[in-house]
Order: structure tokens, then sequence, then C-alpha cells
């Protein structure tokens, strides 16, 4: 079979597979490109633009995550920053109760070694958002007290007091991620 015009299929054949290699280029794996000193991150084939995981502190990567125990939820964050939310119950009232929620801010502190999270602030909230002041914070952590943190078993950490305060308070130490096993869940957790 003889071509008509050969020059043109030349250069649809051309045209094509640059097309195709184009293309390639643009669903590849995002890339960071340096610019001037500044990164920046190329837009991902939805449009995005690519995202990089946060650094972990060093020393804190198996701590960081979400973890739960019947009632309450500890978060800690690879930069060293963590928060709890602690179902309370009724805390204000005795005619018509309101029911609060704890939401604390915990430090990580990694000098002495293990992990320890110390409160450094709370706030008391209704079931509505608003915020509450309960009748009686006793029971209740303080800023300044906290624990020191250690892993137990696949998905469990135990939370150590470091305050007497703490050590009379203190329900179950132990609290479950998505990872711990049923029977940790239930009997250690209770989540």
């Amino acid at each position: 079979m003889r071509l008509r015009y050969p020059l043109a299929a030349a250069l649809g054949v051309l045209v094509i597979g640059g097309g195709m290699a184009l293309g390639r280029g643009l669903l590849a794996e995002p890339v960071a490109t340096a610019n001037a000193g500044t990164v920046t991150a190329s837009a991902t084939p939805s449009g995005t633009a690519a995202s990089t995981p946060a650094a972990v502190v060093p020393g804190l990567a198996p701590f960081v995550g979400t973890w739960r125990v019947h009632g309450a939820e500890l978060t800690i964050k690879p930069d060293g920053t963590a928060g709890e939310r602690i179902q309370l119950g009724p805390c204000r009232g005795i005619s018509v109760p309101v029911r609060c929620t704890a939401e604390a801010t915990l430090k990580v502190d990694l000098s002495p070694g293990a992990p320890h999270l110390i409160y450094t602030g709370f706030r008391y909230t209704g079931d509505d958002g608003a915020t509450v002041v309960p009748d009686s914070l006793e029971g209740l952590p303080r800023v300044g007290d906290g624990y020191r943190v250690r892993l137990f078993a696949p998905g469990v950490i135990e939370l150590i007091p470091l305050t007497e305060h703490l050590r009379q308070i203190l329900g179950s130490p132990y609290r479950c991620n998505a990872a711990a096993d049923e029977y940790a869940h239930q009997r250690l957790c209770n989540a």
C-alpha cells in the first residue's frame, strides 16, 4: 500500500507520539521543583497541590495517632502536641444537669527519655458547644499534671501518672488505637 501524503502521515505519527508522551508526563507522580530556593509541589491529576506528610519529632513515631478508652480520646500529633477529649457526663446543675466535654491541650516532652504528656489547658463545653463552667473540677486533671507514656502491646499504650493527683483519679491507664486486637479493645480500653 502506498501512502498518498507521506509527509502528513509522518507528521501525524509525530504529533500522536508527542501527545502520548506529554499525557504520560501529566499523569506521572507529582514532583517537587526548586525555584530560587523555594520548593513548590506540582499539581496532582485532580488539580490539587501535592502534600507532604508532617515531620515526626524523633522518638515520637510509635505514639502518633488517636488512642481511645471508654469516654475519652487522646490524639498525639507528629509535631509533639496533643489533645484529649473527655466525656464527663453531667457536670453542671442538679435539677437540670448539663452534660460536659473537656477538651484538653497537652505538650509532649521527650527529654526524660520516654514520652511524657503534660496538660497545658482545658476548655469545657456543653452538648451545644457553648463554654460551660463545671460545678466542680474535683476528680479532673489539672494544668501541670501529666503521664509517662509507654507501649504496652500492639495498638495499646499505657499512661503512667506523674502526679499523685492523677494517680487518685485515673481510671483505665490503657488507650487503644485501630491496630489493637479485640481483647484489648474490650478488656483494656472498654472502647
